[in-house]
């Protein structure tokens, strides 16, 4: 799937349903009855349901994820806290700081969490195109200004803002690629000279459409990370590194770890069209800050790959393996059951079940001056 060539060996374990939820619960119980489980040096999980089934099987176990759950569910904090603190859970590794800080606060010890950011293939650049190039492969405008997003596309990615920016900025077209049918977003483009949606792509379609465009963005939206909770730090951000091309893109708590204003990226406040569309416009008119943005983007990425991150994670599995045991860390009970009692409230208050802590992390930022993020609120 990812294009990889490496020896691996994939054992196939069938399900009965197509519910992700009920697949992730039926290979947990499975993964202790395979004839594999008991010859690994360790198991190395991405679900939270398949370690702890690891654990209770008696194996050493790695867990690699990107959500901040405990932060996001504050009931599930003394269950994180109880499986990561097994002596046989050997380590965690994270993919933003912002998501180690939500494990750090539940008392696991730091020597067990691991931040890895993630990265790209950059096979998947190849060939590299000029701009001009790739517009006449993709039979795009050749001198009309163009900002595109790729990734999926539905209303839990902020999108609603790119349209409106479309309907601010007629004069430029707006690429949205990664369409798999005709929702929401799909239907509101339909009416806008200025918008492109363009179908789910395979891997290796994608690099021409973001060498086409002047700018690559990411939704200034808070949307994603905050309220619907699934995405951190996308996987979208590394191969827009890749491209060479500016970023334009919302301030945000995790982006903030690779993206700093005016040195990679071109970012603002998210959720203010106003501000998005004064900054965007400003972006497109400076040539000379478009291409150094896509050069500090592309030379960023070059510690940014697979190959880094699976020796980073290689060099911490193999430390944690001869180290071992249990640290200390501190975790507070009252607190926990505080936030579980406000994420009720407002869950049924509000129909918003991911909670927002007020301890790890809240952003502050300027438009202009760049972002900061304070460790308390």
């Amino acid at each position: 799937y990812y294009d990889v060539a490496a020896p691996l060996k994939v054992t196939a374990v069938k399900s009965f349903t197509k519910s992700l939820a009920l697949q992730h619960l039926y290979h947990a119980w499975r993964l202790p009855r395979h004839p594999a489980f008991h010859d690994a040096d360790f198991v190395y999980a991405r679900n939270p349901v398949v370690a702890m089934s690891a654990l209770r099987g008696g194996q050493r176990v790695f867990m690699d994820h990107y959500r901040p759950w405990g932060d996001q569910f504050p009931p599930l904090q003394p269950v994180f806290r109880r499986f990561m603190r097994d002596p046989k859970f050997l380590g965690l590794v994270v993919h933003s700081d912002f998501a180690r800080r939500a494990y750090q606060r539940l008392g696991i010890p730091d020597e067990k969490i691991k931040v890895v950011h993630n990265g790209c293939s950059p096979n998947r650049m190849l060939p590299r195109l000029s701009k001009l190039d790739a517009r006449e492969q993709l039979d795009l405008p050749r001198h009309r200004q163009i900002v595109t997003y790729t990734g999926r596309v539905n209303e839990k990615k902020g999108l609603e803002i790119i349209l409106e920016l479309a309907d601010r900025i007629p004069d430029v077209l707006f690429v949205i690629a990664g369409s798999a049918g005709r929702g929401s977003i799909e239907k509101a483009a339909e009416s806008k000279e200025n918008v492109l949606v363009v179908p789910w792509q395979p891997p290796d379609a994608v690099a021409p459409y973001l060498y086409a465009s002047d700018v690559l963005t990411i939704p200034p939206s808070s949307r994603p990370l905050l309220d619907v909770g699934n995405t951190v730090l996308p996987l979208k951000l590394f191969l827009y590194l890749a491209a060479g091309r500016a970023i334009f893109a919302g301030i945000s708590p995790d982006t903030a770890e690779i993206l700093e204003h005016d040195r990679n990226a071109w970012l603002v406040a998210a959720g203010n069209v106003s501000e998005a569309e004064q900054a965007l416009r400003e972006l497109l008119s400076d040539k000379e800050r478009l291409k150094r943005l896509g050069e500090a983007a592309r030379l960023q990425s070059d510690e940014l790959t697979w190959q880094c991150r699976a020796a980073k994670i290689e060099e911490f599995i193999e430390d944690r393996l001869a180290a071992g045991g249990e640290g200390e860390a501190t975790w507070s009970g009252t607190q926990c059951l505080g936030e579980s009692l406000r994420w009720l409230r407002l869950g049924i208050t509000t129909g918003r079940w991911v909670y927002k802590p007020r301890s790890p992390s809240v952003l502050t930022a300027n438009a202009r001056g760049g972002a900061r993020v304070d460790q308390q609120a």
